[in-house]
């Protein structure tokens, strides 16, 4: 039996209660603004942050092995963050029909381009890989259904 989840964050090392402090940086800085493209982000991080949360506390070992290599907490939550978004938008669970996003496919898309934006924007990504990144999704989106 799994242990419940606030056990496992209270028990987590201390590498990994820093991605979570940056995953929860980060939620609470998308959710802070007041404009359309906030209420995107509000949508996105209600979809992602549970399943990034727990996929955080699963890679323990791998995110501890990371920070001690020195790829700062913000890094690895934002590329966890996308990793979540892409399983969403190529489930085809946010499509209302074949390359059309719903409004919470929406947001998540809009999602994956912050990601992609702000690891460029900390070098952690060149704009070609963004790029590939952002066509690789786009492919995943269409062979939906």
């Amino acid at each position: 039996m799994a242990l419940p989840l606030f056990v496992r964050k209270l028990t987590a090392p201390v590498e990994v209660k820093l991605v979570l402090s940056a995953l929860s940086e980060e939620v609470r800085h998308l959710n802070s603004g007041s404009d359309r493209r906030s209420l995107g982000s509000a949508i996105a991080t209600g979809i992602i942050t549970p399943k990034v949360v727990r996929d955080i506390l699963d890679w323990s070992k791998e995110i501890k092995a990371d920070i001690q290599k020195g790829k700062p907490p913000r890094v690895i939550a934002l590329y966890l963050m996308m990793n979540v978004v892409r399983d969403h938008l190529a489930s085809g669970k946010f499509h209302i029909w074949r390359g059309k996003l719903s409004m919470q496919g929406q947001a998540l898309k809009g999602m994956n381009a912050y990601c992609l934006d702000e690891l460029v924007k900390l070098g952690q990504m060149t704009e070609e890989t963004k790029t590939a990144a952002l066509n690789a999704t786009r492919g995943e989106m269409l062979d939906v259904w």
